[in-house]
């Protein structure tokens, strides 16, 4: 389906007070993340058309009071190893769109579609972009989008979450009562820039998106297929469509030939809550992930109880490298365990065959995305606003129950993933269309 999108103001949004704070470093890991944005969408069904310059306002007031505890988004990057924390200001820009709200909702797997609806900033120079930027999109109903979008650099997707969440609450009239602590460089102190970091699972050939979506009947159905005396008793949902996706992905691209194809795969895993509060506060801001590596070929089958068995067994790994000087008295302890977190996730790193075909997985799920209530009710729909560097994204899906898929692969793969019988039992078509 066709979309036209209109734009019809552009804005600089700065904080409403000053910060005091004029430069924060990046983390390791931060400096080597592509320079690009983790985005979400959140699509509302409700509004009196005559009520839109009060409810744009109304998001820009509140933004400029979140931006001042936020204020690292409202400056910029500064020779890609630290942010100018100068007020600069976030991007706020109001378009319209020449289709229905219930046209997007009807076209699920029309990812390009809802992807028009984030801002492109200025590729020529990166160190001018705003580390975020806010779209909000009017439909031909009575529909409206709130897409926002913060640089990578500084956030993850559960950062994106806590920032909503302190934006909602300002524009209910609510101050947010914790304040997120920039503390990226403390937990993964930043590297001499002359390190060379291997490459970040670059994705070079064309790709496309599409969302499929799992419903809580056949989500158990799955675990308990997933699930086995020997290996896992109890398959998480997570953990039981990463195994599923994955097998099915990388049949989709197992040659025709007799030739091994490498697979590294990656799934994201959230630190906070997985660590103590003396080595992360739960408000933390920043790229605070583990990233194990799962290495495959072609020759394996990739049977789901296995894959959840070693998914399993990835989390246990995290937990041993986080308590292993639980008991020692030393007060190096938490600095030895951050060591060995970012000794681990660089060897991971440099395992990674160039020759590989690479898969990631990261999972939103229990991030409270559709709490986003501004004071107009809870949105009908919530996407990611982009997946080509992640390949898999899983969300919850509105009923807090089911899940929803967006999966990135080349073309040619995505003909034959899209197809798969195997997938299409879990996750069948008729699941994909959103309903106000």
């Amino acid at each position: 389906m066709a979309m036209k999108l209109e734009i019809l103001s552009k804005e600089v949004i700065k904080p409403d007070s000053p910060n005091h704070l004029q430069t924060l470093h990046l983390s390791l890991f931060d400096q080597f993340l592509p320079t690009t944005y983790v985005s979400a969408i959140f699509f509302y069904d409700d509004h009196q058309p005559d009520q839109e310059e009060i409810l744009v306002q109304k998001l820009k007031n509140s933004l400029s009071q979140t931006l001042s505890l936020f204020y690292p988004l409202a400056g910029r990057i500064k020779e890609g190893v630290t942010v100018d924390c100068n007020d600069e200001g976030a991007l706020f820009t109001k378009a319209r769109a020449d289709v229905l709200l219930s046209d997007v909702l009807r076209n699920p797997s029309d990812a390009g579609l809802v992807h028009k609806l984030i801002v492109s900033p200025d590729r020529a120079d990166p160190g001018t972009w705003p580390l975020l930027h806010v779209n909000v999109v009017f439909f031909r109903d009575r529909g409206f989008a709130v897409a926002v979008s913060a640089s990578h650099k500084l956030c993850d997707a559960a950062s994106l979450s806590m920032f909503v969440r302190s934006w909602t609450k300002a524009a209910k009239g609510f101050a947010d009562t914790v304040n997120p602590e920039f503390s990226g460089s403390v937990f993964f102190p930043p590297a001499d820039i002359s390190v060379e970091f291997p490459p970040f699972l670059e994705q070079k050939t064309k790709s496309k998106t599409k969302s499929f979506v799992f419903g809580p009947l056949m989500i158990e159905k799955l675990k308990i297929r997933a699930s086995c005396a020997l290996l896992v008793t109890q398959a998480t949902r997570v953990e039981s469509i990463t195994a599923l996706l994955l097998r099915c992905m990388t049949n989709s691209r197992r040659p025709k030939t007799e030739a091994v194809t490498e697979f590294a795969i990656t799934h994201t895993m959230n630190l906070r809550p997985r660590v103590p509060l003396s080595f992360l506060p739960r408000k933390a801001i920043g790229n605070f992930f583990f990233l194990p590596l799962l290495k495959e070929t072609s020759e394996n089958k990739m049977e789901i109880q296995e894959t959840v068995s070693k998914l399993r067994k990835t989390k246990e790994e995290l937990n041993e490298l986080i308590t292993k000087d639980s008991e020692d008295s030393d007060t190096n302890s938490d600095e030895a365990a951050k060591e060995r977190i970012v000794s681990a996730m660089l060897s991971f790193l440099c395992e990674v065959s160039p020759e590989a075909e690479t898969y990631a997985v990261s999972s939103w799920c229990r991030m409270s995305f559709y709490d986003a209530d501004f004071g107009w009710g809870f949105p009908v729909w919530v996407a990611p606003g982009s997946v080509d560097k992640t390949q898999v994204v899983l969300m919850d899906a509105k009923d807090g129950e089911g899940v929803e898929a967006w999966v990135t692969l080349p073309e040619t793969d995505m003909a034959e993933f899209e197809h798969d019988d195997e997938l299409l039992v879990y996750a069948p078509p008729s699941l994909s269309i959103r309903t106000k």
